[in-house]
């Protein structure tokens, strides 16, 4: 097992509260979409209807899981024996520790055995560890929890007989459901879920609590200051001119002034922005007609816009519409004889319309062009990359590439995600509209936190060295570039461990991670089965949470502040005795210091390794917090 202390609880603070905010809704007093009438009534109906068709052939085959646990180690073990470096093969093989599992299949150990030491491997399998995501570990890791499953419904008859119980439970807990589920609510059902489709029966109720408890639960947002701030300018240049008008040879000098201006438009599927050109232009020529010389001059006003459609597979363009007008005159005609000047002049009077049209037809085009060049520039913006960043740590962590929404409204572009997996719910509840202006912002749903953390933490004893090992080689990978060397990890772990943790905590299984956001405020904590510091044990339920309430400074900062006491609950226990209560208060005192008194009071500032020009190396700093409907949103300008 491994174990978890101050630094990590810190390190999930942290992951929940700020990891999200690289990068609103501006109305109010809008219904938000939640479960229904008619929601509660199809799961109910559907759930009655399939308790009938559970039955004991359905559920994973022990014999063949244990057989394709086999295959997939030795799969394993010859990926690390090839690898180029031996040393660091063998160092992967030391980490994962294959042996014990192994072993309990050939012997044929207890139920018992066999599945303490696949939760174990299984352990080792999942986290942010560069190498994880490779698909030789993530096929044993999927074989190892197929296995924990077969395991589960081992006994075909008994299992049948629990499985329509929780069926039996689950909807009663539905039909006492509220329109907005509470969080204890959502991780249960989500929990339930899970076990359902592990069990390889009834899909159609995995299928329709997916349905229902569909909706994002993550949600990013780069509001119109910072879309405006990126392609609005101003525009004051002159150009050289040199054309041909009807034999008429012509050069001088062009000049603009005008500005770009961007507009966000409503879309859904991409993001849509409107860049438009509108300026006035004049100009100063000097024409050539034989040993004739015109000088003129004109006024004209130009107007360009197009359309930019951004999501992740780049940009593409709507075509350009310009419109252009243009006055010239001719300001004086140059000869030395009198009789040429007013030759010229009858001349140019009968040519001016015709020359006016085709010096209007070549200005459009030119306009067209010009815009059309500068505008595609945008062609060659590197956009998000998500799912080379993302989807790597998705993959250690045991999760799927979420679905995500690109969109635009008249005041903000964003970024919707639904982040779980296959057997995990998202959201119920649609995202509350963001109140006030912000330049970015992030919104997150509680069923996040549940998603990526529950598979990560639940069932786990974490301890200050384990993590402090996980943080030291966060940065190495699994090629022979940039490997990690898990036997060297090892070796500092087994020099952590002659020193006594600060204190070491059992995650339960179920919502292992507290995540609140409700009724303006945010609850973070933890919750455990067993508390342990030096030679004391505390082996009860417990709950240890810290509330958390938005507050703006005299400076317009908005951040979290923490309610003074540190609380802790023994769910189900009515008395503690006199050393549990003395340990309580120990636990009280040691997460006084990993809850701090105060959360997202820091400015941000972008790296300059930022692309996007708008916000790199700008400083930035929450304006507003909410906590509304399970969901905490964070605005910043």
């Amino acid at each position: 097992m491994i174990r978890l202390c101050k630094s990590s609880i810190l390190t999930v603070r942290r992951s929940v509260l700020l990891a999200f905010v690289v990068l609103a809704w501006s109305c109010c007093n809008v219904s938000i979409a939640q479960i229904t009438d008619d929601d509660r009534s199809r799961i109910v109906t559907q759930i009655e209807h399939s308790q009938k068709s559970v039955v004991p052939e359905r559920f994973p085959d022990l014999t063949v899981a244990k057989q394709r646990v086999m295959q997939r180690i030795e799969s394993v073990r010859a990926e690390m024996l090839s690898q180029p470096s031996a040393a660091n093969g063998q160092a992967w093989l030391d980490y994962l520790n294959l042996d014990p599992i192994a072993e309990a299949i050939k012997e044929g150990e207890s139920a018992g055995k066999l599945a303490q030491s696949a939760f174990d491997l299984r352990f080792r399998l999942i986290g942010n560890l560069p190498g994880l995501e490779v698909d030789v570990l993530r096929d044993l890791r999927d074989s190892v929890e197929q296995l924990i499953s077969a395991i589960r419904f081992r006994d075909g008859d008994k299992s049948v007989e629990q499985l329509r119980k929780q069926l039996t439970d689950l909807s009663a807990r539905i039909k006492e459901l509220d329109r907005i589920p509470s969080s204890e609510d959502a991780s249960a059902i989500s929990a339930i879920i899970g076990l359902i489709d592990e069990s390889n029966q009834v899909t159609e109720v995995v299928s329709l609590f997916r349905e229902i408890f569909g909706r994002p639960n993550l949600a990013v947002f780069a509001g119109e200051p910072i879309v405006t701030r990126a392609i609005n300018r101003e525009v004051n240049n002159s150009r050289p001119v040199q054309d041909c008008i009807l034999g008429t040879r012509i050069v001088g000098n062009a000049h603009t002034n005008g500005c770009v201006t961007a507009t966000l438009l409503p879309a859904t599927g991409m993001a849509r922005i409107q860049v438009a050109l509108s300026g006035h232009v004049t100009t100063n020529n000097l024409g050539y007609n034989g040993p004739v010389r015109l000088r003129t001059s004109g006024t004209g006003q130009i107007a360009a816009s197009r359309v930019l459609n951004i999501n992740e597979q780049g940009v593409t363009f709507d075509p350009i519409f310009t419109n252009v007008a243009l006055n010239t005159q001719i300001d004086a005609i140059e000869h030395r004889l009198g009789i040429v000047r007013r030759i010229a002049k009858k001349k140019a009077a009968q040519q001016k319309p015709k020359a006016d049209r085709i010096a209007l037809a070549k200005f459009q085009t030119q306009v067209t062009n010009e815009f059309a060049k500068q505008t595609g520039e945008a062609s060659g913006i590197k956009r998000p990359d998500l799912t080379t960043k993302i989807m790597p740590i998705l993959k250690r962590v045991s999760l799927e590439e979420p679905l995500r929404t690109w969109g635009s409204t008249a005041d903000y572009l964003f970024i919707e995600a639904t982040v779980r997996k296959q057997n995990q719910i998202a959201s119920a509840v649609a995202q509350p509209r963001i109140l006030g202006s912000f330049e970015m912002a992030v919104q997150i749903e509680e069923s996040l936190v549940d998603n990526v953390f529950g598979p990560l933490l639940a069932g786990r004893t974490v301890k200050e060295s384990e993590i402090d090992e996980l943080l030291a080689r966060r940065d190495e990978g699994f090629t022979e570039q940039t490997k990690i060397k898990p036997q060297t990890a090892q070796n500092e772990l087994a020099s952590d461990d002659k020193k006594e943790p600060t204190f070491e905590i059992d995650f339960a299984r179920v919502q292992p991670i507290v995540f609140e956001a409700r009724d303006g405020k945010v609850r973070l904590g933890i919750r455990g089965t067993r508390f342990s510091t030096g030679s004391r044990d505390l082996n009860v339920p417990m709950e240890i949470t810290a509330m958390y309430q938005p507050t703006r400074t005299d400076d317009g900062r908005a951040i979290l502040i923490r309610d003074e006491a540190i609380n802790v609950d023994f769910p189900g226990q009515r008395r503690l005795s006199i050393s549990q209560a003395g340990l309580k208060r120990n636990i009280q005192e040691k997460f006084n210091d990993v809850f701090p008194m105060s959360l997202l009071d820091r400015t941000f500032t972008m790296p300059p390794t930022v692309e996007f020009e708008a916000i790199r190396n700008r400083q930035f700093r929450p304006t507003l917090i909410d906590a509304r409907k399970g969901w905490l949103t964070i605005a910043v300008q």
